[in-house]
């Protein structure tokens, strides 16, 4: 064991005595070391005895956290956060303290550690594939554990999950992939989930259901991928992409389209047009503006922790890339592109030519993927015509769904009181 490691594992060992006390007698001193030292097992022991988890880094869960602000136009008191895995609570650490935040946790003593750390969120211990709450939350975010084999009696389950297989009364599967599922069911339409992800999801045919299901059920709006020294002070070099998705409202129409190429040689350009199902070759929804792509060189520090700030103002290339987030998702002067050839979804975050060179530099890089078009008016099924680059779109459809509901739900109202009062 080196020495990082042994800090770690020391670190591990006093925090372990400092939740053993009362809470009474933890001491703010207690609650710091907590903060900067537990980092539970993951990269200290084998995978499978550690349940998967390795701690995010605090900016990554920031730029999650400042992303989706940017997205959703601002938070407001009261909405809704999940965290299906929260480990220590490193997210909970920059979610708002005026929204209604619920943390779920396997591991006892990470779920002790979160709940001394953030009181104001309900911490629930336990396996997060049991919790029920279904279209409810505005947010889902987290790092849920990778690789890990899912083993549970399938009447434990609220509902299916496409994910895992049954057998003999068993559910079955890969967590990552279970985690994915579960965000969606608990996102209410029009809710965003943004989650750490290993690259393999894009492209393992272990995670075709999940494409599937993701592609049935969400707006893509974002793949970042970072480097693979995101992880190292957790011991681990993997690759790892944030995603993030948006529920779609069930009022989102299919819009099939059709990829070509037009020009030659070394000056090919990527088209899509509006096409019949039969001759489409994917759809996505109403409403989805094209992927934002992005790679991360620099993270903030090097493989073997040493800070890479040459500026020393403690920004990274992810503090620079949030102004994509709350200005446009759309990149100006730079080429979008089709999926990956062969691929019917924008998972797989490869750097296209023209921005080899930012990358190469060590330079963090953007780009869109094409979904809709470049532009041009989207007309579904004989209703007005809508700009594919236009990123209010997706807001005006989910708000039109509220409404509706809303619309429903008061006249059930009115005809119930007037069935009464008859």
């Amino acid at each position: 064991m080196g020495k990082a490691d042994r800090k770690r594992w020391d670190g591990n060992v006093r925090s372990m005595a400092i939740i053993a006390k009362a809470d009474a007698d933890i001491t703010a001193d207690d609650l710091s070391f907590l903060r900067e030292n537990y980092t539970s097992a993951g990269g200290l022991i084998p995978n499978a005895y550690s349940g998967g988890a390795f701690f995010t880094p605090t900016h990554v869960a920031r730029f999650i956290v400042e992303a989706l602000r940017g997205l959703s136009g601002g938070f407001s008191a009261g909405q809704t956060w999940l965290e299906p895995s929260c480990g220590s609570g490193v997210f909970l650490e920059h979610v708002p303290a005026e929204a209604e935040v619920t943390a779920l946790e396997l591991d006892v003593t990470s779920a002790r550690v979160a709940s001394l750390l953030y009181s104001a969120a309900n911490v629930i211990q336990g396996d997060a594939l049991t919790h029920d709450r279904r279209d409810y939350y505005d947010f889902v975010i987290g790092n849920p554990p990778y690789g890990v084999n899912i083993d549970i009696a399938a009447e434990e389950l609220p509902d299916d999950y496409v994910t895992l297989t049954k057998k003999a009364r068993r559910a079955r599967g890969k967590s990552e992939f279970a985690f994915i599922e579960l965000a969606i069911k608990a996102a209410k339409p029009g809710g965003y989930i943004a989650l750490v992800l290993p690259k393999g999801i894009g492209f393992s045919s272990a995670g075709a259901k999940l494409r599937d299901l993701t592609r049935e059920s969400c707006w893509h709006i974002a793949s970042v991928e970072l480097p693979g020294t995101t992880f190292a002070h957790v011991g681990t070099t993997i690759s790892t992409d944030i995603h993030i998705l948006r529920k779609v409202t069930p009022n989102a129409r299919k819009v099939h389209v059709k990829y070509t190429q037009a020009g030659g040689g070394r000056f090919v350009l990527d088209t899509v047009v509006q096409s019949e199902p039969s001759e489409s070759t994917m759809f996505w929804y109403e409403g989805q503006a094209p992927v934002l792509h992005a790679v991360i060189t620099d993270i903030g520090y090097d493989k073997d922790g040493k800070s890479t700030d040459k500026w020393d103002d403690g920004l990274t290339q992810l503090d620079e890339l949030l102004e994509a987030f709350t200005d446009t998702l759309i990149r100006e002067n730079s080429d979008p592109i089709a999926p990956h050839k062969g691929e019917t979804h924008a998972f797989s975050v490869r750097v296209p030519p023209h921005e080899e060179w930012r990358t190469k530099r060590g330079e963090y890089a953007y780009w869109n993927v094409l979904t809709l078009g470049r532009g041009e008016d989207i007309a579904v099924d004989g209703g007005s015509p809508e700009s594919s680059f236009d990123l209010d779109w997706q807001d005006r459809i989910v708000a039109s769904h509220y409404a509706e509901l809303e619309r429903t739900s008061s006249a059930t109202i009115t005809e119930t009181i007037t069935e009464v009062a008859a």
